[in-house]
């Protein structure tokens, strides 16, 4: 358990120097759509609900925010067609075209989260500390919602903050991991 604790340690502190560099590579782990698409889409047809475009673009490693859903399943369905499901072939294209408009940065992550800390959303206001019981609760009520179970067994299963409080570099780390 502790070699465990060590390496994701280790592993963290290497994550916060790319971080702290401030990479415009990609926050989250890209992945192709070949290897999401089929595990959403209806096996007998293989096309994907269009309520389901979000979460496979998530799951590719695209950062969707709530309001852009609606944006985007109205380009994707023009189309295949008004409420119709959706080829690969047509996501594939449409995510061609738009990568570089989901695809956020370690930059921008960073910069969320020292806004939200410095807007004393989820810490002191003018402060890069962020209070782990305000993010919780933020966590909770905005976008694609975590429950307050569920934050705890991320945050203590997954080797997360273990105070308090932690910095923004230290939360950059953890979810990079």
């Amino acid at each position: 358990r502790r070699r465990g604790r060590a390496a994701r340690r280790g592993m963290a502190e290497a994550a916060a120097k790319i971080a702290k560099k401030g990479g415009k590579e990609p926050f989250v782990a890209q992945l192709p759509l070949q290897s999401v698409y089929f595990h959403f889409a209806d096996r007998k047809t293989k096309l994907l609900p269009l309520s389901d475009v979000p979460y496979v673009l998530r799951a590719a490693g695209w950062t969707i925010y709530g309001e852009e859903e609606a944006k985007i399943k109205a380009e994707v369905e023009r189309v295949d067609g008004l409420g119709k499901p959706v080829s690969f072939n047509t996501l594939q294209g449409w995510m061609a075209e738009n990568h570089a408009a989901y695809v956020r940065s370690h930059d921008n992550a960073y910069s969320a989260l020292s806004t939200l800390c410095h807007e004393g959303i989820i810490g002191e206001k003018n402060s890069a500390v962020i209070q782990i019981q305000q993010l919780r609760r933020v966590v909770g009520k905005v976008g694609d919602k975590i429950s307050p179970e569920a934050f705890d067994k991320i945050v203590k299963d997954e080797g997360g903050p273990t105070g308090d409080t932690c910095t923004v570099d230290e939360l950059v780390s953890f979810l990079q991991q």
